[in-house]
């Protein structure tokens, strides 16, 4: 497994859209594609990432939003259904947080569902705030920070 950086406008890019429409958004009664619930213009803006297989095949996602010039928030981490449960999505996850710690972001924010909050936690996440709904389900604002303590 591969893990590296998707630039936008590519056929991978338009791959790990397909892979989140179909993972996130469809089962929720949305489609990225109709225009409705999600603005893509802004996506140039943002930091693609994903796993690819050994013949060079998207099999999951993740992307990250710059907020300030050392917060960025992960979202829309989509795993192939066939391909869950074997650790790539931790993987990616990790891959995905070295890249943007080398990029200089320091403070990691991200929205997980309620059933996903555990993955997270190991991962060092903590829970901040109380649950929310979003998208029709609920959410934990979640957050893992790489500043050193200050003394």
């Amino acid at each position: 497994m591969e893990y590296r950086i998707i630039e936008h406008g590519t056929n991978d890019y338009d791959h790990s859209l397909q892979l989140r429409n179909e993972l996130l958004r469809l089962p929720l009664g949305m489609d990225l594609f109709d225009g409705s619930h999600d603005d893509l213009s802004q996506e140039h803006r943002y930091y693609h990432f994903g796993a690819f297989d050994e013949d060079d095949h998207l099999v999951a996602s993740i992307l990250g939003i710059p907020t300030s010039p050392n917060e960025i928030r992960i979202k829309q981490m989509a795993v192939m259904a066939d391909k869950q449960n074997q650790g790539i999505g931790k993987r990616l996850f990790m891959a995905f947080e070295a890249y943007l710690l080398n990029l200089g972001f320091e403070v990691f924010v991200l929205h997980s569902r309620q059933v996903a909050t555990g993955f997270y936690l190991n991962m060092g996440y903590t829970v901040n705030g109380d649950v929310f709904e979003e998208v029709g389900i609920p959410h934990y604002k979640m957050i893992k920070s790489f500043i050193p303590p200050t003394e």
